[in-house]
């Protein structure tokens, strides 16, 4: 049975929704109240949209409300609720913004919250398709198509709009409603009886020719009642007012379609009190459409919650504010008024600048003058340099721009995206002096931005302390974590990090919307960058800037190419159109504009012509209006090429430049002629979408791949399939030739597949980190390299020829869309949703050139020495390096196959590594930088394991032949140690290194006499592989963690079990006892710590990681823990407090080696970064 809703649960429905309550004064419009409700009926059965368009301040907002304070219409058709959403003007990052909170409000993940606009709106259809299906979402004041796109959602939705062609690109029925602009003379009449009290009939002759003069714009007619309720007598005073000619010059301006409206809200603000005028006039100082809280109020009238509350309440009843509560979770209110209203207070405020200054003292009163302790009242942070760039306080915008305490307290508030819009922004007020020190802190930000966006805020002064030593960003960091005075237990120093090149070369954020492809010309020089703000962009690769702008398309333009001869473009677009465009050679050869010197900004002067404030944020709508461009807003394609029926997804200019390919969602492959512009074949094979196409190097074939899962390639001539590829088992995302064109690159799911172009033979599959889709894939000219663009928004290198990952590239904050290697394959270039383009070093020789080493790495502390390190490299040979600057001391020859093992003796004397092949092999450090390992043979399978006694002159093994063996480094000989039944994959020796403990697969504990290599007891009561094992420091306790979720404890004298550890809920991967035995630390591969008393259990949970925790050290007095996955983590044992983070530059690392002190640190990544880390411990 269908709940009926009564008025009140409708009511309590609508506030939790955010619909905006019915207005002081509500002026019923029936017949415009119908057509609404008539078109919500059609919604219904499914979903849609409902669009209400009208001019603006007819009412639109009002209406939409209305049309829902229905208990019927809840009841019968949107039960599961009515969700608000106040849009506006938005750039890309403001509308992931809305979203996020959107799905915050709907009670999704709070923990994971979307990161760019595809995920929120991925998250948002599921939720509104399996949690709320008979909801209704409402858009108010959409003012473009991007923000129609995003929230394309398939579900029951009610738009407000000024422009109704803004949802010709949605999916599923339109209903359009084009409500009349204004009031009736009935309705209008009948709001002035209702604000003075009386009959219509009892009205006087004036109201008649007020309406008149307004035209019943219900904007005008609410200000003009609101008058009439103070003064019912003053009819003929402000009917005079209105006809006046004294505002005819704003009105000019304001260039409104009612002309008596500046009349009416001049009399509304005249009419108030002078303190009430004087606050209200305050409102110039803000952006248009904004909702300001209470406590931004507080700080620039110096006033109480309270009190301004009460001045808003008045300006709210005077309907020159309109007040709405803080979105949930907060206790006060939100302010806006009317964005004529807006016009209207800015053209007449006298000393704009004055205001800005004022609101900036205020702020800089509450902050005892140092804006970086500033508390986040939801608005100063995102706005505060544009009031002091109002202001005119431009040395201070320097200031704080490289201020690293100030950049933390921004970025942890309104994230990495506002705050490198606003290196953009200010940009040009840097001096020259200062221009090395901005591009520091742009690059610190614009390389850790995939970190800032993450719902676990990042240490801003770890992060900085990761920078090279020479930067402006690492001194502060240095002197900040060196201080006295910090809040911190653990800040560390990278320090090998100048041996670990960074590979990010330039990130550009040029386009306002996605970036959808990007491409170098021909001597890699210039970049052509597609996006979703419909425009092409030719900028400089090496500085950046930007030289041209194709405009023409009316929607996303989703892909470029230019002709092998560089004279034309070829563009393709979402608005279904393929575009042909000449470029003038000269923005070929430009060279990009030196910077010169310039004077200081003096304070108080008129800022420089340069300055142009080039901010998307809304709050700077009437700067970014103001702005002029040189590239013409008209379109001077030279031709547009019409035929497909959908999204046209990508073009490309065959090599000898007279022809063009195209594929869209239409599932068609399109060839036309580039110089008679004819559609010469149409290729329709493809059961749905197709992605991506291209020539073959020859110009014989066509590449295609698609939606249905195959990768297609067909004759360029006549169009006849030559080859279908079916390796792939789910959509395949991207596909290109090889430079000779023999081999064929195409992605889907988690993987790369290279194959055979002349037969479909698959040669080599690359596989992602951790599962991620790959959403692009190119191969280098030489096809020695294969990039993906990942959903973790990294991209992932890896070697043709060794199948390993070469590096791991982070920095974009949103999806990977796009992937191009330069001419000479130097660089690598991605473009992305989170609207940059990114250069990256391709770091091809990396092995040979920069030290990059293996995640099985053996380490030992010396405080003389330093560290040494013994570790496998990715060319199979092993290395020795030593001190903080991490120096080659030792490279053996390689070896055949992958070594899986390798440990340092405690003297520094020897090292031993173990292969896959069986292998093992001793080498003395002293031997000389190359040298040949000693060979110790037994083993016939994988070697996993290898540690030295204490004195160094016995090493133990295990390995996936099931034994362990006890060498003697003296004369290599060796006992066998064969009990085990399956795997063992580790082993130590404890008791003075009289006995040694394995664990294995075979879910069993062995003890062993090292002497004579015996057996001596069997621990077994695991169901699953043992994983990781530990010996208590005093030797009487065994620790086993298993794949069973469950951790043992066990005696060394007998091997009883003595307790069981549960809790885990996936495999506990890693187990380590504290230094005085009485603690136990266990990880799991859901990413959580758990920490144990031995004899009470469990005592707390760190949470936690985002992958599987491999490794896990306390620290000698057992007051810290440290723990190893996707991050190295700090934790305080006593209370569970996470002290620090260390973000690697890899996905995750397998060891995290601890000195004795707990002050110096050794772990590797996957992409092979060896990071030496040290405590950096406070000044005295």
């Amino acid at each position: 049975m269908v709940r009926r809703y009564s008025d009140a649960d409708t009511h309590s429905l609508l506030v939790e929704g955010g619909v905006p309550a019915r207005p002081n004064c509500y002026v019923d419009r029936p017949s415009e109240l119908k057509k609404v409700r008539s078109a919500l009926h059609l919604l219904k059965e499914g979903g849609g949209w409902v669009i209400l368009h009208s001019l603006s301040g007819s009412g639109k907002s009002v209406l939409a409300a209305e049309a829902v304070r229905s208990a019927d219409i809840i009841s019968d058709y949107f039960p599961g609720g009515v969700y608000w959403v106040s849009v506006g003007q938005l750039d890309h990052s403001k509308l992931l913004t809305h979203m996020q909170n959107l799905c915050l409000r709907l009670g999704t993940d709070v923990q994971h919250l979307p990161n760019n606009v595809e995920q929120a709106k991925e998250r948002l259809r599921q939720v509104f398709s399996r949690e709320l299906p008979k909801s209704l979402l409402v858009l108010d004041d959409v003012w473009s198509t991007h923000v129609v796109k995003a929230f394309d959602i398939q579900c029951r939705i009610l738009l407000t709009t000024r422009d109704s062609s803004i949802t010709e690109v949605v999916s599923g029925p339109v209903h359009k409603v084009t409500l009349s602009p204004g009031l009736s003379k009935e309705q209008s009449l009948g709001a002035f009886a209702m604000w003075t009290e009386r009959k219509v009939a009892d009205l006087p002759p004036e109201a008649s020719l007020i309406y008149k003069e307004c035209r019943g714009l219900p904007l005008a007619i609410t200000l003009i009642g609101a008058l009439l309720k103070d003064h019912p007598n003053r009819w003929v005073f402000y009917l005079s007012k209105l006809r006046q000619r004294d505002m005819r010059r704003i009105k000019k301006m304001l260039a409104y379609e009612h002309q008596t409206l500046a009349e009416a809200i001049d009399m509304s603000i005249s009419n108030l009190d002078p303190h009430n005028s004087k606050y209200y006039r305050d409102f110039a100082v803000f952006g248009d459409g904004m909702k300001i809280p209470t406590a931004v109020f507080c700080t620039l009238w110096d006033m109480g919650k309270e009190d301004v509350e009460d001045t808003m309440k008045t300006l709210s009843e005077k309907s020159l504010v309109y007040q709405q509560p803080r979105e949930l979770g907060f206790d006060d209110f939100v302010y806006s008024v009317h964005d004529l209203q807006m016009d209207f207070l800015k053209l007449t405020c006298p000393d704009i600048t004055a205001l800005h200054r004022k609101l900036v003292e205020g702020y800089r009163h509450n902050s005892d003058g140092d804006f970086s302790l500033l508390p986040n009242d939801g608005y100063i942070h995102w706005f505060l340099l544009n009031h002091l760039l109002k202001a005119r306080f431009y040395s201070e915008i320097i200031f704080l721009l490289l201020n690293l305490r100030f950049i933390e307290s921004k970025v942890h508030v309104t994230g990495p995206a506002d705050l490198l819009h606003d290196y953009i922004r200010y940009g040009r007020i840097v001096i020259h002096e200062n221009l090395a020190k901005k591009k520091d802190f742009e690059r610190f930000i614009s390389i850790n931005a995939h970190l800032l966006v993450g719902s676990e805020k990042p240490d801003l002064m770890q992060l900085a302390l990761c920078q090279p030593s020479e930067s402006e960003v690492y001194k502060q960091a240095y002197e900040i974590a060196s201080g006295v005075c910090h809040s911190k237990d653990v800040y560390l120093d990278w320090c090998n990090k100048a041996s670990v090149p960074n590979a990010c070369l330039l990130t550009t954020k040029l386009h306002k919307g996605s970036v959808c492809y990007a491409c170098f010309t021909p001597d890699g020089s210039k970049v052509f960058s597609a996006a979703r703000d419909s425009v092409v962009k030719l900028w400089d690769a090496q500085a950046g800037q930007e030289l041209f702008t194709f405009r023409g398309h009316k929607d996303s333009v989703n892909g470029c190419s230019l002709s092998a001869n560089g004279q034309y473009l070829v563009t393709c677009s979402s608005d279904h159109t393929v575009k042909l465009w000449e470029v003038d050679k000269k923005l070929l050869e430009k060279i990009p504009e030196e910077v010169t010197d310039s004077p200081p900004i003096q304070e108080h002067r008129n800022p420089s012509p340069n300055i142009k404030d080039e901010t998307t944020h809304p709050m700077f709508q009437d700067v970014a209006l103001s702005m002029s461009t040189s590239d013409s807003e008209e379109d001077n394609a030279m031709h547009t090429f019409t035929g497909h029926t959908g999204d046209v997804y990508a073009c490309a200019f065959s090599n000898s430049g007279d022809r063009i390919v195209t594929c869209s969602l239409d599932s068609s492959v399109r060839v036309w002629n580039a110089e008679t512009y004819e559609q010469e074949l149409i290729i329709t094979g493809h059961k749905r979408a197709v992605n991506v196409c291209c020539f073959s190097p020859d110009d014989k074939t066509i590449l295609s791949c698609s939606e249905d899962q195959t990768v297609c390639i067909w004759d360029a001539q006549i169009g006849e399939l030559r080859l279908t590829y079916q390796g792939h088992d789910s959509a395949v995302t991207s596909a290109s030739f090889s430079k000779d064109g023999l081999l064929v690159a195409s992605s889907a799911d988690d993987q790369i597949q290279i194959w055979e172009a002349s037969t479909g033979k698959c040669c080599q599959t690359f596989y992602t980190i951790s599962g991620n889709a790959i959403l692009c894939c190119s191969l280098s000219p030489d096809s020695s390299l294969v990039a993906g663009g990942l959903s973790s928004y990294s991209i992932q290198l890896w070697s043709m020829g060794t199948a390993t990952t070469l590096a791991v590239y982070k920095g974009h904050t949103g999806w990977v869309y796009s992937l191009h290697f330069s001419p000479d394959g130097k660089q690598l270039m991605s473009a992305s949703d989170d609207e940059t383009v990114m250069i990256w070093a391709v770091q091809s020789e990396r092995v040979s050139k920069c030290l990059s080493i293996r995640r099985d790495f053996s380490v030992n502390f010396c405080d003389k020495t330093g560290v040494t390190i013994a570790a496998p490299d990715f060319k199979n040979r092993v290395v020795v390096v030593q001190g903080d600057e991490a120096t080659v001391q030792l490279q053996t020859n390689i070896e055949p196959s992958r070594i899986r093992c390798c440990t340092l003796s405690p003297d520094r004397t020897t090292v031993a590594y173990g292969s896959e092949n069986g292998n093992l092999k001793v080498i003395r450090i002293s031997s000389g930088v190359t040298s040949e390992g000693r060979p110790l043979k037994g083993h016939t399978a994988t070697v996993r394991w290898a540690t030295f006694s204490s004195n160094s002159q016995t090493l133990v093994t295990s390995s996936e032949d099931f034994t362990l063996r006890i060498w003697s480094i003296k004369d290599g000989s060796c006992i066998v140690c064969a009990s085990h039944t399956d795997v063992v994959w580790r082993c130590q020796f404890f008791d003075n290194d009289m006995h040694i403990l394995s664990c294995s697969s075979d879910g069993t504990l062995k003890v062993w006499k090292t002497e004579t290599g015996m057996l001596e007891m069997t621990c077994a009561g695991h169901r699953e592989w043992i994983l990781c094992c530990d010996v208590s420091p005093d030797d009487k306790l065994l620790l086993s963690a298993s794949v069973d979720c469950r951790l043992k404890l066990w005696s060394s004298q007998d091997g009883r079990l003595l307790r069981t550890f549960t809790g885990h809920s996936d495999c506990v991967r890693s187990c380590r006892f504290s230094r005085c035995s009485r603690l136990v630390a266990s990880g799991d591969d859901q990413g959580f710590v758990f920490l144990w008393d031995v004899e009470e259990g469990l005592l707390r949970v760190l949470s936690r990681h985002e992958g599987w925790v491999t490794d896990v050290h306390f620290s000698a007095d057992s007051q810290m823990v440290i723990s190893a996955s996707d991050t190295v983590k700090f934790w305080r044992q006593t209370s569970g407090e996470l002290l620090q983070t260390f973000h690697i530059r890899g996905s995750f690392v397998k060891y995290v080696a601890p000195s004795t002190d707990f002050n110096t640190f050794v772990t590797v990544d996957n992409a092979g970064t060896l990071y030496i880390l040290k405590r950096i411990l406070p000044a005295v």
